[in-house]
């Protein structure tokens, strides 16, 4: 798919014969360009991963640089980054499933799944400014917090996704031309998959439930209570059921995180100290989100830090600017 390898098939009808594949094509020079600035630099390389699910591979990296330095996120971060990961991962099994579909005649489906798709992505795009290669995450954190409104915009993205899901698996599950090119297709025996070193789907659709959140948990995943779907079959049809039941996981993942996320900042510096405001004090106007500002006498060298002292409704500039009125 889009040039990133060759394979020169032999086929009888429909069924390969045998397969000779040639890798290689899609290098372009990742580790040279890494070699030039700071480590964020790296971050936009990560989107080109996996363009589908950029989210999962930007914080990976991140993690990677993170456990070098010797540093730990804060605790919203580590939910934000959860929440986000997990947004992407049901992007991805979306579009593989919509357009494995496609490939074998049920047009339907794919443009169901990409009706699915739009409604995550669009939360991705009020999370991350960008719908795509979205370069969101940061050594130490993320670029930006959650928006206000998001659970609530996540629960009706769900709610939608949940019937195009339904659907689809109405369609598909037990469609009888489906399944004659789907059962026995492709597949791939339990020490098949382990040799190779296969993981994600494929592997857990040969009956091994190995899920490295479970097996090496970051973040916040030892805090949440998920399934790991298995099948064990190995073929097209056990991978297509594996990616379908880990996409209802993933929303039942996230519905959690956002019920247990806490404020607090969500950045940290190479050192591992908090920056920022914490997202408790980012309230006020909803066209601003002006935030509560400390007070200090200057003039009588007594600082009062510890008072604070809202923001008015007047002095917000986009108002000001809305109204024409300025200060006197």
């Amino acid at each position: 798919m889009h040039g990133i390898i060759r394979i020169l098939t032999e086929l009888d009808g429909e069924v390969i014969l045998h397969a000779d594949v040639e890798i290689g094509y899609l290098h372009r020079a990742f580790e040279k360009d890494c070699e030039q600035g700071g480590y964020n630099n790296a971050i936009p390389f990560t989107d080109r991963l996996n363009y589908v699910s950029p989210l999962i591979n930007n914080f990976g990296y991140c993690a990677a640089v993170e456990k070098l330095l010797g540093i730990d996120v804060t605790e919203r971060c580590k939910y934000i980054r959860v929440i986000m990961s997990e947004i992407s991962r049901i992007c991805d099994h979306l579009t593989c499933i919509g357009a494995s579909a496609m490939e074998l005649g049920a047009f339907t489906v794919f443009l169901y799944m990409i009706k699915a798709r739009e409604f995550l992505w669009e939360l991705v795009e009020d999370v991350t400014g960008a719908r795509l290669t979205i370069s969101y995450g940061r050594v130490g954190g993320v670029k930006a917090d959650l928006p206000n409104g998001f659970a609530e915009r996540t629960a009706k993205a769900f709610k939608e996704t949940r019937e195009v899901l339904d659907e689809v698996h109405r369609l598909l599950t037990g469609n009888r031309i489906f399944m004659d090119r789907m059962v026995g297709v492709g597949a791939l025996s339990r020490e098949e998959t382990i040799a190779y070193a296969i993981t994600g789907p494929l592997l857990r659709a040969v009956g091994v439930p190995y899920d490295v959140r479970r097996a090496r948990p970051y973040d916040v995943y030892d805090r949440l209570v998920f399934e790991i779907p298995t099948q064990k079959d190995g073929d097209n049809y056990a991978r297509y059921l594996v990616r379908m039941a880990e996409m209802e996981q993933s929303m039942r993942i996230v519905e959690q995180a956002l019920a247990l996320i806490p404020g607090g900042p969500i950045n940290v510096d190479s050192a591992g100290r908090p920056t920022g405001a914490s997202r408790a004090r980012r309230r006020g106007c909803s066209s601003c989100r002006s935030r509560s500002r400390p007070t200090s006498r200057a003039r009588s060298g007594r600082p009062t830090s510890g008072s604070m002292r809202p923001t008015s409704g007047s002095s917000c500039r986009r108002r000001r600017r809305r109204t024409g009125r300025s200060r006197g």
